[in-house]
């Protein structure tokens, strides 16, 4: 006589069944939180490349500015000794008010235009860092 499925068969396969729905469902969430971590990963990495290029970018600036106030004031001194030689050969009273303007003068011309280089400089950096920055992170959401 032909026996059907019994109460332990069923039993068995639907705790093989469960069994294979559990390790399934594990492996979802491995794969799902491998995926999680890779993109963190690939998103911290992004800022941190990010923050690398643009410190390079300010470092840059930085340099550039030092070596305009190192030239601005290479250029008032000059013009300092170049004025203080004029005046100890006046002759004329009149000549000394003459040479200290023109000192005062070439000063406040230097002086705007070392002034308009810096924030040139400071503006350029300025555009290179969010740029650098636009570019890393429209990178890392790629």
């Amino acid at each position: 006589m032909a026996k059907g499925p019994t109460t332990r068969d069923f039993a068995e396969r639907n705790t093989e069944r469960a069994m294979q729905i559990g390790t399934d469902g594990m492996d979802w969430m491995r794969m799902v939180a491998e995926q999680g971590l890779n993109l963190s990963k690939a998103a911290f990495e992004g800022y941190l490349t990010t923050a690398r290029k643009t410190a390079d970018s300010i470092n840059h600036q930085a340099s550039e500015m030092r070596e305009r106030s190192m030239t601005l004031a290479t250029e008032a001194l000059s013009n300092t000794f170049d004025f203080a030689n004029r005046v100890v050969r006046v002759k004329e009273p009149q000549e000394v008010l003459q040479i200290q303007s023109e000192f005062l003068s070439r000063q406040v011309q230097t002086l705007a235009e070392q002034g308009k280089e810096l924030g040139q400089i400071m503006v350029q950096g300025a555009n290179a860092a969010s740029r650098t920055a636009v570019e890393q992170m429209r990178g890392a959401a790629e």
